[in-house]
């Protein structure tokens, strides 16, 4: 009787994580339609989630990262794409952080999170004139609640050689 209740929580686990990274993909697939465009290849990215899986600096299991560079944006409305965003993270992740700032032409940068089981999911976009970027994280929890106790303790932990304490 366990086997199938052990198997039935791994492909739900499976479900949910394949639906957070088909949402990055897509939020990736809306900015390259919107620019014509695709991300910039960045050498040996695979390797981040191999040193990632075993040193977990704070906390991050896992990172995918799309980057977007020399975009034309004449003639292209960020709020357009960050309309289509939020369309496609819809209801099953949690809006953190919205901002939108027009001093330097139209910037916007969209967080979103969403816990899945005993890990947290984080959705990160910037839209700026000429450059897109997109950043998934898989975070642990507990790492996340530290850093937002004790966040210079924490930073100066993650940097090696930096011992500065409040």
């Amino acid at each position: 009787m366990r086997a199938p209740v052990i198997l039935l929580a791994f492909t739900l686990c499976g479900l949910a994580a394949s639906a957070a990274d088909r949402d990055f993909k897509e939020i990736v697939r809306a900015i390259a339609d919107e620019y014509h465009t695709q991300p910039t290849q960045i050498p040996m990215s695979g390797l981040v989630n191999a040193v990632l899986f075993v040193t977990r600096p704070g906390g991050a299991k896992q990172l995918d990262l799309a980057v977007f560079e020399n975009l034309n944006g004449e003639g292209h409305d960020g709020a357009k794409v960050a309309s289509r965003i939020r369309g496609i993270v819809g209801t099953s992740w949690r809006p953190f952080v919205e901002v939108r700032s027009r001093r330097k032409g139209d910037e916007i940068t969209l967080i979103y999170v969403r816990p899945e089981g005993r890990e947290f999911r984080m959705i990160v976009a910037t839209i700026e004139h000429n450059e897109a970027t997109v950043v998934h994280l898989k975070l642990d929890p507990s790492a996340i609640r530290r850093w937002m106790d004790h966040p210079v303790d924490e930073a100066s932990e993650s940097i090696p050689g930096d011992d500065r304490r409040p």
